[in-house]
């Protein structure tokens, strides 16, 4: 979690914009949003262990992939 923000900051710094930093903030939000819903949390977790065991590129991995994103999708949309 530090690497990301130190790269956001430092980006920010060479271009003089904060837009970095602002998709950085969006990110971690979503996580704190995941980490707060047991519901996001739960699906999240069965989404990752289903992508990490599954072959890659099958139906069920790709309805995981398709479930993780809409994950982050509703917790960042509930953050903003």
């Amino acid at each position: 979690m530090e690497r990301p923000t130190n790269e956001a900051f430092q980006l920010a710094a060479q271009t003089a914009q904060l837009v970095p930093i602002q998709g950085r903030l969006t990110v971690w939000a979503g996580e704190v949003e995941v980490e707060r819903r047991p519901d996001l949390l739960t699906r999240r977790h069965t989404a990752e262990q289903t992508l990490q065991t599954l072959q890659r590129h099958g139906p069920a991995w790709q309805a995981a992939r398709a479930e993780l994103l809409a994950v982050l999708t509703e917790a960042r949309e509930a953050t903003a």
